[in-house]
């Protein structure tokens, strides 16, 4: 992703993560346990693109964070960075408070699920051979273990009666619950979530967000890069604004989206609420 070019007077300083509130701190009721998670100084170039540029976060265990911003602000390769998929050019990942960057990332990303944009599910295979491909290839199980495994977080998302059914045959949002089964199947610690509903129709947006909440009310530790506002003031207990490779304002969502510290902030809300 390109880099956005912040106005030099909200680009001098990047502002310290706020610390997470009470109601941040606090486990939603009926919570799981889950790990914190946080970058250090996390540096990403593509070239002469400077993409990330000091990206500091901190999203306690069973929270919701969601990340807004304009394209092209760093929010998705935020992402990849925090799961592996890219390497920063410097900087440090922590889960519990632990460095994971010497971690195999294979066996990182089986405790940090990701949903992307688009399913990349298998067109040959049934809905249940996508979710239990991994079960058995990377966890070992057997496949009737994994498919009991597939039929319990089918039945989360509301599909366990497609579990037969090729993803061609679903609607968007039914793949795209689909690919949350498949990486809620790992039993992952973590999960985050590339703007998972900005590839659907309007009207399937929200059975996917519905999961997303749900997933969010029983505790599981969740970074979700997000255009839909109102999931964010909603669900979430910590909001980010990036802008230019950096965390420009971060906060609890009320006092984000009410009173906005940084005119950049203040210009990207008039324009998308």
């Amino acid at each position: 992703m390109s880099a956005v070019s912040p106005s030099t007077s909200e680009s001098s300083a990047q502002p310290a993560p706020s610390a997470p509130s009470a109601a941040a701190s606090a486990a939603p009721s009926g919570s799981r346990p889950g790990v914190a998670v946080a970058t250090r100084d996390v540096h990403l170039a593509f070239g002469s693109n400077r993409v990330l540029r000091g990206v500091d976060l901190d999203v306690a265990a069973a929270t919701t964070a969601c990340v807004i911003g304009p394209s092209g602000s760093g929010k998705s390769t935020l992402l990849r960075v925090v799961n592996r998929l890219l390497e920063p050019d410097q900087g440090d990942v922590l889960l519990d408070g632990r460095s994971v960057m010497a971690d195999d990332p294979d066996a990182l990303r089986q405790r940090v699920g990701m949903v992307f944009q688009h399913f990349n599910l298998f067109p040959h295979q049934t809905v249940r051979q996508n979710v239990t491909l991994g079960l058995v290839h990377l966890k070992g199980m057997s496949k009737d273990e994994a498919a009991e495994r597939a039929h319990h977080h089918l039945d989360r998302v509301g599909l366990a009666h497609k579990a037969d059914v090729r993803p061609g045959n679903l609607s968007g949002g039914q793949q795209q619950r689909v690919a949350i089964a498949r990486a809620l199947a790992m039993e992952p610690e973590v999960m985050l979530f590339d703007e998972a509903t900005s590839a659907l129709d309007p009207e399937l947006v929200k059975g996917v967000l519905a999961t997303m909440a749900d997933l969010a009310a029983e505790g599981m530790t969740m970074l979700v890069v997000t255009h839909e506002m109102g999931f964010a003031r909603s669900v979430a207990q910590q909001v980010l604004f990036m802008d230019g490779g950096r965390v420009l304002e971060s906060g609890e969502p009320d006092r984000l989206f009410e009173a906005p510290r940084t005119a950049r902030l203040q210009r990207f809300l008039s324009q998308v609420l």
